[in-house]
């Protein structure tokens, strides 16, 4: 496990709803207030202590029991609770763990689940503010402007802290980036089509095939269209301008990893998974003639 070079800092400057803003690292304070007779019985996710990227239990309760994180005043009390976790779009990337007061210190643990009374006094972000000119952040930034390439919130807190050599496939995708790759979505397909055959009702499905196909790895995030000096693309720029230019709508982007078989998706609901081009191709149908293949992916189960 890599030393942080980080301070942490439990910030309230979110606007709205906390828990509608996915990919971030989320705490809530909660102040105990008794406790009382509960029949409910069940199973909970048990906890997740170390995130391994510089949010984990032992670092939390190292930072609280040596200052306030908090950006307002506040001073513990008995039992006071706070709970840190991963708000995931993913589900199965959720994560989390619970620190308690007891005795004076911060340390890993909970209130009684189902019988305790706790009530919410304030929530907000885990921030990570970096000490030193991070250079993995910066080839992140650098990413953004140049590609138009917006790296995940998870994977930057993963990787920020690993040293140069990390041998870690994550961050060595992202920092020997070389170029991305959109996968379509089912819904551009279906629309590319129902377009493309009320302009050529009588063709068959060849030449869109061919176009498709070319396309794939032409699109430009930065200038949100598809771009060649030799083919013609205005019929797929035209579709995905009619869908509001929704890169969520219409592609799931990703970086490939060094092998080329292995992707990082960063958006969508499979933003910082991984997976790889499954061997067979998707397809839409609209009739036996106007038929459309495309790339397909699997995802790894055990990411």
């Amino acid at each position: 496990m890599c030393t942080p070079n980080t301070e942490l800092q439990f910030c309230t400057c979110a606007e709205g709803n906390i828990n509608d803003i996915k990919d971030i690292y989320i705490w809530s304070l909660y102040r105990y207030h008794g406790s009382r007779e509960s029949l409910i019985r069940g199973k909970v996710m048990m906890p997740v202590k170390d995130f391994e990227n510089g949010i984990s239990a032992e670092h939390m309760t190292s930072k609280l029991n040596h200052g306030n994180i908090f950006d307002f005043d506040y001073t513990p009390q008995e039992r006071d609770t706070i709970h840190i976790s991963f708000n995931a779009k993913n589900r199965a990337e959720y994560k989390y763990f619970t620190l308690i007061f007891r005795d004076g210190v911060w340390q890993e643990g909970r209130n009684p689940l189902f019988v305790s009374i706790e009530k919410n006094i304030a929530k907000g972000e885990v921030k990570v503010l970096y000490k030193e000119e991070n250079l993995f952040l910066k080839h992140c930034e650098h990413l953004k402007s140049e590609y138009g390439i917006e790296i995940p919130e998870s994977v930057k807190v993963r990787c920020a802290n690993l040293k140069d050599d990390s041998q870690d496939s994550v961050y060595l995708a992202v920092k020997n980036f070389k170029e991305y790759k959109i996968f379509y979505r089912q819904e551009f397909i279906e629309y590319i089509v129902k377009t493309y055959f009320k302009i050529y009702p009588d063709e068959n499905s060849d030449r869109l095939q061919a176009m498709i196909d070319s396309a794939q790895n032409k699109f430009s995030i930065l200038e949100e269209k598809f771009i060649s000096e030799t083919e013609n693309f205005a019929l797929l720029n035209r579709c995905f301008k009619d869908l509001d230019k929704n890169l969520e709508k219409c592609f799931f982007i990703t970086i490939p990893f060094q092998n080329k078989e292995t992707h990082l998706f960063i958006n969508s609901n499979l933003i910082g998974r991984t997976g790889f081009k499954s061997n067979r191709n998707n397809r839409y149908f609209k009739n036996k003639s106007q038929k459309i293949r495309f790339e397909d992916f699997e995802l790894f189960k055990d990411y």
